[in-house]
This record gives structure tokens, C-alpha cells and sequence, in this order.
């Protein structure tokens, strides 16, 4: 019972937030909404990659080799360098997709085909 009535709350805000966008889709900047919500993805990419691996060392299932580096939790940052290779994987990635995404965009001059 428990799992339906969470299904059914669910259903219904998302209800209630399909239908304040649709109202006020037309005063959104879809650009800058879609811009936070790309960083916002990327920022989670990057601290999910350091507690992925993170979990995977306290498993036993990937070797740890300490570095002197700061932890910051919150940012999913341990002081290893299989976190902080991981982390930097998907920094570096993020960062391509970006310029890619930003060449790909821009305007083409006259005469381009």
C-alpha cells in the first residue's frame, strides 16, 4: 500500500508541475534553464564518479592508493587517486561535450553549406 500511495503522489506533483510549466512555458528562458540543468548533471557526474569509487575501494573491489589531497565530501572528492583519476575522467569529458556542443551551435557564415 505504501509503494501506491507514493506512485500516486507522485503522479499527482507531477501533475501539478507539468501544468504550472505549461502555463508559463512562454516566460521560461528554455536556454538558461536547460544551461543549469546541464551543470547542475555535471556537477552530480563528477561527485557520483568519486563515491562510485570511493564504494568500490571499501569493498575491497578497487586498490587505494592515498594522495595528500583534501577530502571534501560533499563533492564526492577522497584523497586517492583512483577517485581523483576518476573525477578528473569526467571533468575532462564534460568539458569536450561543452566545446563540441558550443561549436556545434555556433552560427555558420554565409555561404556555408
Amino acid at each position: 500500500m505504501p509503494l501506491l500511495s507514493g506512485l500516486a503522489a507522485g503522479v499527482v506533483i507531477l501533475g501539478i508541475i507539468a501544468a504550472i510549466l505549461l502555463r508559463t512555458s512562454a516566460r521560461l528562458p528554455l536556454g538558461k534553464f536547460f544551461a543549469a540543468s546541464s551543470l547542475l548533471v555535471a556537477v552530480l557526474a563528477v561527485v557520483l564518479a568519486g563515491k562510485g569509487i570511493a564504494g568500490l575501494q571499501e569493498a575491497g573491489w578497487v586498490h587505494s592508493s592515498p594522495v595528500a589531497f583534501p577530502r571534501i565530501d560533499i563533492l564526492g572528492i577522497r584523497p586517492t587517486l583512483q577517485t581523483l583519476l576518476a573525477q578528473l575522467t569526467v571533468v575532462v569529458a564534460v568539458a569536450i561535450a561543452f566545446m563540441v556542443n558550443t561549436r556545434s551551435t555556433a552560427p555558420t557564415a554565409k555561404g556555408d553549406v
